[in-house]
């Protein structure tokens, strides 16, 4: 833990990463002067984020992430210089820590320029050991973005100047290796740290009130259609036939992905469909009474931090649905997604 009179800065761009800085931030700096810098298009997804500066930051900053084209790396470094000018904020070098999650984000690049060294976190649970789908899904709608990022090893970790890498371990899917120290830091494991009190506090920013359901399984959404790898069609189509297989057993409750914008209550009729945005590693915490046995989801990354509170079930990619090389709207059959599911190599 550093000094009280130390200065840290974290930067997150999804759901997931929020809760990884605001965990890092409880456990290893709640007495030193905190900023976060969010994107400004968190807004519509969390409208509430303002009050993180009461309690959780002393400071929290929209980047104006939406003002910066993409383009030639030179400009957007000079774009994203004065873009951070702007926030009225402390010059870089008197910060004793950057944390960053969503590093392939352009913020780095200025904390690069600067020749700034900091901490990476990855940006899902396991997705560090799979950098070239996390470079796939990026390109699929922002090619030019994508190649500045892989340039300087932000998917990886494989930059000279990153002296540290937080990343959920039992997630990997093989072994990572990064020029700076290796963390193995689960939300999981750090939920479960935290006092009750500190506990509630975090979920009561996310999700004011607890759940009550009588759902059996929890179906976890994915944001294929948003992220330009399916059609909204496509998406849909593929939980219709998971629907008409026999994986989806007794009552049913659907969380969507954060960043999911589509309606599933044709999908699945009778099925209660949660509102709230909020990241998925918080379930073990959110219901009242009775929670759900099992969470079942496609390629969803939430699962990692979920096994010790649930059943969790990974529903296989099929062929034509791997992470960055999605094909129009092709799913398999029901009969087709129970077999993959026993044996996910046909």
């Amino acid at each position: 833990m550093n000094r009280a009179s130390d200065k840290v800065l974290y930067h997150g761009v999804s759901s997931y990463q929020l809760l990884e800085v605001m965990l890092h931030r409880m456990l290893f700096h709640p007495r030193d002067w905190a900023v976060l810098l969010l994107p400004d298009f968190i807004v519509g997804k969390y409208p509430q984020w303002e009050t993180l500066s009461r309690g959780f930051f002393n400071e929290v900053r929209l980047f104006p992430y939406l003002s910066i084209p993409h383009g030639e790396e030179r400009q957007v470094i000079e774009d994203t210089a004065r873009a951070y000018e702007s926030l009225g904020l402390p010059d870089l070098e008197q910060f004793s820590k950057i944390y960053i999650a969503g590093a392939h984000f352009y913020f780095s690049l200025y904390v690069l320029e600067r020749r700034k060294p900091f901490s990476f976190f990855e940006d899902a649970a396991g997705l560090l050991s799979r950098p070239q789908e996390a470079m796939d899904v990026l390109a699929a709608k922002f090619p030019e973005h994508a190649a500045l990022a892989q340039s300087h090893g932000l998917f990886s970790a494989r930059n000279p100047l990153i002296q540290e890498v937080f990343c959920c371990g039992k997630a990997q899917c093989r072994q990572v290796e990064a020029f700076g120290r290796m963390w193995d830091f689960s939300v999981e494991r750090g939920l479960r740290v935290l006092s009750a009190r500190q506990r509630k506090k975090l979920i009561r920013f996310f999700l004011p009130r607890p759940i009550k359901t009588k759902a059996e399984t929890i179906l976890l959404t994915q944001q294929f259609s948003n992220l330009g790898l399916l059609s909204e069609e496509g998406q849909l189509a593929l939980y219709r036939e998971l629907a008409k297989s026999r994986l989806v057993k007794g009552p049913l409750l659907v969380k969507k992905h954060p960043d999911d914008p589509l309606d599933y209550r044709e999908v699945f009729p009778g099925a209660e469909i949660l509102k709230e945005v909020f990241p998925a590693e918080l379930l073990p915490y959110v219901f009242r009474g009775k929670r759900p046995k099992r969470v079942m989801a496609f390629g969803s990354a939430g699962l990692a931090n979920l096994g010790e509170s649930f059943e969790t079930v990974s529903l296989p990619m099929p062929c034509p649905v791997r992470w960055g090389k999605i094909v129009g709207s092709a799913v398999p059959s029901p009969e087709r997604t129970e077999a993959l599911l026993r044996h996910p190599s046909l």
